[in-house]
């Protein structure tokens, strides 16, 4: 194409695109490009032309006047291309600056000023768009393609820059990119499988656009945007008018109104373009999924932190989770005759991610790999997380290493659950609050909260479209890194937590809405002992209040206690008033290193701890054999001697991968495996050690020593036996007492037996004395 022909290509592009906006001029029967091309042409190479003689020459190339009208209608009052003036009594039309810009467009050889088109990218990049697509549905598979299609515009801008620095200069632009996407994906996908396709594309991912959500403003109204936050609030998937259909009662004209336009201006005051009258509605031709979301970012470095409504269109169902939103700004007023707005975000797409994490510059990673180096490098950094607390150095690098986590596999859990059994006085809410504090962490007291709302409650709010339910997200489905709970209990009955623990969903069926909860958190609980402290003679279980399975759940278990220690206690009694002072007095502060240290030039202070904890997640070690022959070795032996089972094994994994990624490793090493079986071992000693027969009991974390689960085992199976295995069959104290009789279970004892299998949650009483199998 020579420079001329693209230019002329060029204006008739621009003009065609200002004849399709105006309801007069929009119809296809104005469709007369290769004429317009050519007046076009003998226009710019005249510049200057007699009326009369352009008239005739759009004659000569079999355009009438109603064309010619139109051509010069849009040259003149929607393009200012032309002015028409007079000379000698004749009408002459002369191009105008504006015209003569885009001529000068083409003599640029390096055409730096040429403003790109739709027109342009379509004649550019559609044959590698093409090849693109296809190359993404056949890696992908046609069978697994999701019916919403997320491109990058990340990865995109490398091949199709122009195309995706068009797409962000407005929002006409940017869906005038995604909507010739969608058309093309489902060509594509036609030609590959021979079968309609039905694929909406999205483009996200968008560098350039993104900002925090609390600096949402007037600034960025109807801009594209992108921003994380928090889902707290979710309403029921609605259905919502995709398509409406105006019509001027003056002119009879049918404007077609769309839910992007709806945003756009207020649908009560759509008027025709020619007439200046009220449209009045006619029909709803096309409806789309439409839920709305309230979201809420970070807290900025003043602790602010807002809530901001979303509308997401073509909405599947998300209720919880951390997101990263695609979308546009628009404003609402607050009522039909308010001149105040609120904002809302029209969002386009809505994608559940996994990960929190600050950003790090090269001097931050060349920071973290420096102080990597260090052998004490897991002992530095677990201390100085939480400098407020003094001792208790073993309990601090389990909890370094539940922020790191496992390895994540398939139908396996990466994340580290702990719980820390604590007396009075120790400072496990100060642990559990700055622990908080990371991002993606959240805290939450039990006393102050119903379950419900650690996980999620129904609630009816206001909307947009009215008062209806929506889900109330709570610190668990919020939570991302780990959740901190304090003085953990659960209500008798509840089951919510086993699923939380081991799984990564909870279901929610409240309100009418049917929804799966994200539940990816590690746990990180703590709770005074019953009786005020710490009891090693008697049962964990007992102690607290907690279910055996719940219990299981929990990969370390601390009793922190509080014994007297002369020497210790002048050590810690003298930090603790030192922190107190460091806060009011900055050489206080300097002297006891509470705010940070300087260790090999880096600046080791909270800040940097976070980065490295995330920085360290990232990783993904491989276990070599000689760790794996390490941790085998380990199970057998603890198997036939301790009757561990395969939790302490799956637990023993996870902290070996926790510490490789805490040492910035490729592979999970014997010295992993050591460090990780040397923490089972110490909580084991602690809350499992029986020193009669001077082995591991697990059983006696659960409440249930060795020779007492034969007993319930006896009791349970004289149930299981008499009832025929059914749960439906009900078997009286007496029919019971008879058959355990002989096995030296006498009246007293079976009572308590029963009464232990009805806590376990293995059998219930329906009826007073009579029992059944659950």
């Amino acid at each position: 194409m020579s420079p001329n022909e693209y230019i002329i290509d060029k204006i008739y592009n621009i003009f065609e695109r200002e004849r399709k906006k105006h309801p007069t001029y929009k119809e296809s029967k104005y469709d007369k490009e290769s004429e317009y091309k050519e007046l076009i042409k003998f226009l710019v190479e005249k510049e200057e032309v007699n009326e009369a003689e352009l008239m005739l020459k759009a004659k000569e190339i079999g355009l009438g006047r109603l064309y010619y009208n139109t051509f010069i209608a849009i040259l003149k009052k929607y393009l200012n291309f032309i002015d028409i003036g007079e000379e000698d009594g004749y009408k002459v039309i002369k191009i105008t600056n504006e015209l003569r810009n885009v001529l000068n467009d083409d003599n640029e050889s390096d055409e730096s000023n040429f403003k790109i088109d739709m027109e342009f990218i379509i004649m550019q990049y559609e044959d590698l768009l093409r090849k693109y697509l296809k190359n993404y549905i056949t890696v992908v598979g046609p069978e697994k393609l999701e019916r919403k299609i997320r491109l990058s515009a990340r990865d995109l801008s490398a091949e199709f820059g122009d195309m995706i620095d068009y797409a962000i200069e407005s929002v006409d632009n940017y869906y005038q990119v995604v909507d010739y996407l969608t058309k093309l994906f489902n060509e594509v996908y036609y030609e590959i499988t021979y079968e309609m396709g039905d694929f909406k594309v999205v483009l996200c991912d968008f560098p350039a656009l993104e900002i925090d959500v609390n600096k949402i403003n007037a600034e960025y109204v109807n801009k594209v945007v992108e921003f994380e936050a928090n889902i707290i609030y979710a309403s029921h998937v609605s259905v919502f008018v995709k398509k409406s259909v105006f019509q001027c009662p003056r002119c009879g004209k049918i404007v077609n109104v769309y839910l992007r336009d709806f945003f756009a201006k207020n649908s009560d005051k759509l008027v025709c373009n020619e007439c200046n009258v009220k449209l009045q509605h006619i029909k709803d031709e096309e409806y789309t999924n439409f839920q709305e979301l309230i979201v809420q970012g970070l807290p900025n470095e003043k602790g602010y932190i807002r809530e901001q409504r979303v509308l997401y269109e073509d909405s599947d169902g998300v209720f919880s989770g951390y997101v990263k939103i695609t979308g546009i700004v628009r404003t609402v007023p607050r009522s039909s005759k308010s001149k105040v707005y609120d904002l809302v975000v029209q969002a386009v797409d809505v994608e559940e991610i996994d990960n929190i994490a600050p950003r790090l510059t090269k001097k931050d990673i060349e920071d973290i790999k420096k102080i990597a180096k260090r052998k004490d490098v897991i002992d530095l950094l677990s201390d100085r997380l939480i400098p407020e607390i003094k001792g208790h150095s073993l309990v601090k690098k389990a909890v370094f290493l539940q922020q790191i986590r496992g390895v994540k596999k398939p139908g396996k859990r990466d994340k580290i659950n702990i719980l820390l059994i604590t007396d009075p006085g120790i400072g496990k809410t100060v642990i559990l609050r700055k622990i908080a504090e990371i991002p993606g962490n959240n805290y939450v007291s039990m006393p102050t909260s119903t379950i419900n709302s650690v996980f999620a409650i129904a609630e009816k709010k206001k909307s947009l479209s009215g008062e209806s339910w929506t889900v109330k997200v709570g610190p668990v489905p919020k939570s991302i890194g780990t959740v901190c709970i304090d003085e953990f209990y659960i209500p008798k009955g509840d089951t919510t937590f086993y699923e939380a623990m081991e799984g990564d969903v909870i279901h929610f069926c409240k309100g009418g809405i049917d929804a799966r909860l994200q539940s990816v958190c590690s746990f990180l609980c703590a709770r005074n002992p019953r009786w005020g402290r710490f009891n090693p003679d008697v049962s964990v279980a007992e102690q607290i209040d907690i279910p055996a399975p719940l219990l299981s759940r929990f990969d370390l278990i601390f009793p922190i206690r509080d014994r007297a220690d002369k020497e210790a206690d002048k050590e810690i009694a003298e930090h603790i008033i030192d922190v107190h002072r460091a806060y009011l007095d900055k050489e206080v502060n300097k002297k006891i290193r509470l705010d940070y240290i300087k260790i090999d030039g880096v600046i080791i202070d909270f800040e940097f701890i976070v980065k490295y904890i995330f920085y360290a997640r990232q990783l993904k070690p491989v276990m070599t054999g000689e760790t794996k022959k390490k941790l085998v070795n380990w199970y057998v032996e603890m198997r036939k001697k301790h009757n561990i089972t395969a939790r302490q094994l799956e637990a023993a994994v996870r902290l070996a991968e926790a510490h490789a990624k805490a040492k910035l490793k490729d592979v999970v090493d014997v010295e992993d495996a050591e460090e990780a079986i040397g923490m089972i071992t110490e909580c084991l000693k602690e809350i499992a050690y029986d020193p009669e027969t001077g082995i591991f009991d697990i059983d006696k974390i659960m409440g249930v020593h060795s020779s007492e689960r034969k007993k319930l085992d006896i009791v349970y199976n004289a149930i299981e036996e008499l009832s025929h295995g059914s749960s439906e069959v009900l078997v009286g104290f007496d029919e019971i007492l008879n058959f355990v009789e002989e096995k030296g279970i006498n009246e007293k004892e079976l009572e308590r037996l029963l009464n232990k299998l009805k806590k376990f949650g293995d059998i219930d009483e329906p009826k007073p004395g009579r029992y059944r199998l659950i």
